[in-house]
């Protein structure tokens, strides 16, 4: 079975939810089988309809940072000893950072060196 329209997506998932319902433990083997190949189904569509992003990007991963630390972009700015203006260039997508922002990046605010090459 493949799913090809929401309709059908929302059908699969109405006939998981039942099989949850019901219990793990109170399923037939037949039952677990028809869950385990609903829900393959069902992530192979979720998978093509809404893909997941490998990693935000540096723009998100900022914007996370100041909303969870509830500072706003000069503070940040300040805390990474930056210009705003440079801050603003790579929130906006205008600029890319480098290396030396990349070290600040990591140090200050302890971002995975490994995320800081790919976003480079």
């Amino acid at each position: 079975m493949k799913i090809t329209t929401n309709s059908q997506y929302h059908l699969t998932l109405a006939q998981i939810e039942s099989y949850i319902e019901k219990g793990f433990k109170n399923l037939t083997k037949r039952e677990t089988t028809e869950l385990q190949k609903l829900s393959a189904t069902v992530e192979e569509y979720e998978s093509q309809k809404y893909p997941m992003p490998l990693y935000p990007g540096i723009k998100d991963t900022l914007e996370h940072y100041m909303f969870e630390k509830r500072i706003n972009k000069s503070q940040l700015a300040k805390k990474l000893e930056i210009p705003n203006s440079t801050l603003s260039e790579i929130l906006n997508g205008k600029k890319k950072i480098n290396l030396a922002i990349a070290k600040k990046l990591h140090q200050k605010l302890k971002l995975d060196g490994n995320f800081l090459l790919e976003v480079a």
